[in-house]
């Protein structure tokens, strides 16, 4: 026999019976053993050459092809990265398999710097920072920089023991004020776990605030109790905006539903808007999802702190002597397909009654509040919520019920332990047209029609913060509104939208004989361009009933419409992100006959400008 391998192989192949398939898959193997051997051989040979060169060294890999550092987008220049990638990878020879094993994946195309925010960094949570696989320890380090300077008019009274404009003999004083507040919140979180696809393992969270205002007024005795303090006020204030640790209790599928523990200073909104609770407090909440995150769940208990007045922030650890206990769930998809429904039971135990008089930082009086008969009271309330947000087809939603019963021990202004049963209802439709949102709201909330008759029928929340037919540019929602002639009171309080006669949300109790609130609402949202955001609000108020006015100010002749609320503001995102927010708003209270017959007939107003840096 004669010829090269190949042709003694097609030979035998040739003498034998065989059928077409065999013959195929010969003539295949010997393509094989013919081409592709040599270039095996030779890519081997080429491999184990450069192995021994670089043998010894761990982590560098030299002089990547051009073809595999780019990477190309349409419209966008070719982004490329570095030509060394730092890797710690054995040589290849030292493996047993034909896989070279990666220890630490989160490195392989490591391009980032600590310090910058738009890459991959170490303090941002992208890379661990220790642990073994599967056992990695990240960081994450955030800082926010939120300025805010404030000009407004509100209806104040002439001061009480002196003014700064002699001769004055009117009831109203000069309203004109301006306000300068500097937040900055540094939040460092330590994270065990894999965050990508399932909950941290663990968490610590702290994030201290540190606050600068100052204030300057018109008249004397407004910003402090001692008239001799003058009319002009600066405070700093240092607290905790979050201080907890989240422990993973369970995974409860395959697909990560899961059930934590998180306790500590922590933040918690009880519905999709804040209309009832929504605030930075130490409790212990196990929340987490079910169903395949179609049900999520909380149920907590908060014991709330005080609040310093001039600040907002939470004091360092003086008991408020209220606790709030919530359960509530969420249902993705209930009435339809992008809608959410959610379902809540809140009880609030407020027992600072108990506990005497309790004055702020300014020396104002604010437990038991400063009218009626003021007497310390202890509050017993709960109310049963269900609330909705989404869309039905393009039509974007949010809705909220709360029902609330209970009882309040003694009421400064019914002069009698009264029963709690009120109630109060939102609602807000909107619709998109390309760059333009029409919205319009419409929320309820009742009003007491007879102080009297040991039926508190004013709701009243626990510490809301709403969201809701212009949030913080509105007027109303946005300044805090002394009730004058009634009493040391506010008839609204700052970030609130109830007329309750509170002393102030940050320390003052509940009040559930008011006289309620109807607000009638429309507004535009105009993406004037992607960085650039247009919020137009026109507003009408209305007290629901007067009566709880007419008994505290004596006056039998106040009217239920307050007036027109017209508010616009600015939002400017110029890298579109939060990264830098810079944030314009004007409002105006244009007065009906009931702010008349409560205020006198001068417009009330507000300009400020907003800038928020985060990091």
């Amino acid at each position: 026999m004669r010829g090269s391998t190949e042709t003694i192989i097609a030979g035998r192949w040739a003498g034998e019976a065989g059928s077409t398939s065999r013959r195929c898959a010969a003539l295949v193997a010997l393509l094989a053993v013919v081409f592709i051997s040599p270039r095996f051989e030779a890519f081997a040979d080429d491999q184990g050459a450069a192995a021994q060169e670089t043998a010894g060294e761990v982590g560098v890999i030299e002089k990547i092809p051009q073809e595999l550092v780019e990477r190309s987008f349409a419209g966008r220049e070719t982004e490329r990265f570095p030509e060394t990638v730092y890797e710690s990878i054995q040589p290849i020879e030292s493996s047993a398999s034909e896989f070279v094993p990666v220890p630490d994946r989160w490195r392989m195309f490591y391009a980032g710097k600590w310090y910058d925010p738009y890459n991959q960094s170490v303090i941002k949570g992208d890379i661990p920072v220790a642990g073994a696989p599967g056992e990695e320890w990240f960081t994450e380090l955030s800082v926010i920089s939120d300025s805010m300077f404030e000009a407004r008019r509100v209806p104040v009274p002439v001061g009480f023991a002196s003014t700064k404009r002699g001769g004055s003999n009117d009831v109203f004083g000069d309203g004109d004020q301006t306000a300068f507040q500097q937040n900055v919140i540094v939040s460092l979180g330590i994270i065990k776990g894999d965050t990508s696809f399932k909950p941290p393992d663990f968490e610590l969270r702290i994030a201290p605030i540190f606050n600068f205002n100052h204030v300057e007024a018109e008249e004397d005795g407004l910003l402090k109790a001692d008239p001799t303090a003058g009319s002009s006020r600066s405070d700093s204030f240092v607290g905790f905006q979050e201080l907890f640790a989240d422990i993973h209790l369970a995974n409860l599928s395959d697909r990560y539903d899961f059930a934590s523990l998180r306790g500590g200073i922590q933040q918690f909104n009880a519905d999709f808007r804040g209309f009832l609770y929504n605030d930075n407090q130490p409790g212990a909440r196990i929340f987490g999802n079910y169903d395949n995150n179609k049900t999520q769940y909380n149920v907590a208990w908060f014991s709330r702190l005080d609040k310093n007045a001039n600040s907002g922030v939470n004091t360092l650890f003086t008991d408020r002597h209220e606790d709030v206990f919530v359960a509530n769930t969420y249902r993705q998809d209930l009435l339809a397909l992008g809608h959410s429904t959610t379902f809540s039971l809140i009880h609030r135990a407020d027992t600072a009654g108990n506990s005497g008089e309790r004055y702020d930082t300014n020396d104002f009086l604010v437990r038991p509040a400063p009218i009626g008969d003021q007497r310390p009271k202890n509050i017993y309330s709960t109310y049963l919520g269900v609330g909705g947000d989404g869309h039905f087809d393009r039509v974007n939603t949010t809705t909220q019920f709360y029902y609330a019963f209970g009882s309040e021990s003694h009421n400064a202004i019914a002069n009698r332990q009264v029963d709690i049963n009120a109630a109060m209802f939102a609602q807000e439709l909107s619709y998109d047209v390309d760059w333009l949102r029409f919205r319009g709201s419409f929320m309820w909330a009742s009003g007491d029609k007879n102080p009297y008759d040991g039926e508190a029928n004013g709701f009243d929340a626990i510490f809301d913060n709403p969201n809701f037919a212009g949030g913080d540019l509105a007027y109303w929602q946005r300044e805090g509104l002394p009730f004058v002639g009634g009493g040391g009171t506010n008839l609204v309080n700052r970030n609130s939208l109830l007329p309750n006669f509170r002393p102030g949300k940050e320390m003052g109790q509940s009040n559930f004989v008011n006289p309620g609130l109807r607000l009638y609402n429309i507004g535009m949202d105009i993406e004037i361009l992607p960085e650039l955001k247009l919020i137009s609000n026109v507003s009408y108020l209305q007290f629901d009933q007067t009566e709880a006015l007419q008994v505290v100010r004596q006056d039998g002749s106040i009217d239920r419409n307050i007036g027109w609320d017209l508010s616009t503001g600015l939002l400017y995102r110029p890298f579109l992100n939060n990264n830098v927010q810079i944030r314009l708003g004007t409002a105006c209270l244009i007065p009906g006959s009931g702010q008349e017959n409560l205020f006198g007939n001068q417009t009330n107003y507000h300009a400020f400008t907003n800038l928020i840096l985060q990091y």
